[in-house]
């Protein structure tokens, strides 16, 4: 029997970070600073594509964080937010308005993050939000502060030898991947398909593993966090 854990990933991210040549193409970004400076927009983990603070390459800037981190643990649904009314806000939000916690954060930070804030809106969860910062500023967001819900797998197999004479035997293998049919949800930041809820300003879905690890990655195979599956096999040995 064979079980595996894995511990909670940075940012949503079990992989490093994405470069991409453009803003467009940029996924979960995080200040301007570039990890490669032989790439322009090589952005580090995690915060928008809103030019909401644009710096040298043109992308946005860290958000600010009020509140514990573990509230944003990423699970099976996104994030709540709110939408703002500006031409840069998030989109897709369900909440009828900005919710009174996210003001009094912003409160704290001036009339330039409640202008930022109403502009674009923000995320909320628990007692924790997460909002913008004023234009021209970089917000307060650590690199690497949230985490995904982890993945516990438990394959199991038995195996079952017959052997005839010297030069003839059989081997019967029942192998149980998923054995408690455990349900697994993918990291935020997805795949090579393009999956991606790691970017606060995409809006709504930010922060879901909505899907298992395989459909998010195009790649069902056995033992990749699908449902339990169950695998028979005889081998004949001459």
């Amino acid at each position: 029997m064979r079980a595996t854990t894995g511990a909670a990933a940075k940012d949503f991210r079990r992989t490093a970070p994405i470069c991409a040549t453009n803003t467009a193409a940029a996924i979960g970004t995080s200040g301007s600073a570039s990890l490669s400076p032989s790439i322009t927009h090589c952005p580090n983990d995690f915060s928008g594509t809103n030019v909401i603070a644009a710096g040298p390459t043109g992308l946005g800037e860290r958000w600010d964080f009020f509140g514990n981190t573990s509230d944003f643990r990423s699970g099976p649904n996104p994030i709540p937010c709110a939408s703002g009314d500006g031409p840069s806000a998030i989109s897709g939000c369900t909440a009828p308005a900005i919710p009174q916690s996210c003001i009094n954060a912003a409160t704290k930070l001036g009339d330039g993050a409640l202008n930022t804030l109403y502009n674009v809106g923000c995320y909320f969860k628990g007692n924790s939000v997460l909002i913008p910062p004023a234009l021209g500023t970089f917000g307060t967001m650590g690199r690497n502060i949230f985490r995904d819900s982890g993945s516990k797998n438990v394959d199991f197999s038995v195996t079952k030898n017959w052997r005839f004479r010297e030069a003839f035997s059989a081997q019967f293998r029942a192998e149980f991947f998923n054995l408690f049919n455990h349900p697994r949800f993918a990291n935020p930041e997805g795949g090579p398909n393009g999956y991606a809820n790691n970017d606060p300003s995409a809006g709504f879905g930010m922060g879901c593993g909505c899907v298992t690890p395989d459909v998010a990655g195009s790649n069902p195979v056995l033992g990749s966090g699908g449902p339990r599956a169950i695998q028979l096999g005889l081998k004949l040995i001459f």
